[in-house]
C-alpha cells in the first residue's frame, strides 16, 4: 500500500490489481487509525470484491472519506448501487483534498 501524506491530509493507494477482503482490512485499519483527512486512490485497482464494497459502506459511518481515480468497472458498480450517494466520489485528487466536483448520478427523467 502506497501511502501519501500531506500536513493536514493523507491519500492511501492500494497496489494490489484486486481488492479483496485480506486486502480490504489493511486498508480500513489503515483509515480508521488515521486522525487527518483520508481518501482513497484506486488507480491501481482494476477489480473489488463485494467484501471491499460492504466493508467501505460500514466505515462509512464511522469515519469520512474520499475515493478518486476510479476505473470506471468499479465506478459503474458504485452507480448501479446507489453508493455514489454514500461515498464522497471525485474525479482526480485536487478534486478530493478541496472536497469540489464531486462525482454524483443524479439519475434525472424527463416528464
Amino acid at each position: 500500500m502506497e501511502i501519501t501524506e500531506y500536513e493536514d491530509f493523507c491519500i492511501y493507494a492500494p497496489l494490489s490489481s484486486k481488492l479483496d477482503g485480506h486486502e480490504c482490512e489493511r486498508l480500513v485499519l489503515e483509515l480508521i487509525s488515521e486522525t487527518r483527512p483520508v481518501a482513497i486512490d484506486l488507480s491501481y485497482v482494476n477489480d473489488c470484491s463485494t467484501e471491499f464494497i460492504v466493508r467501505l459502506k460500514q466505515l462509512v459511518s464511522i469515519k469520512n472519506f474520499g475515493i478518486f481515480n476510479i476505473p470506471s468497472d468499479i465506478f459503474a458498480i458504485f452507480n448501479l448501487m446507489g453508493l455514489d450517494k454514500t461515498f464522497n466520489l471525485y474525479v482526480c485528487e485536487d478534486d478530493c483534498k478541496s472536497s469540489i466536483r464531486q462525482l454524483v448520478n443524479r439519475k434525472f427523467s424527463v416528464i
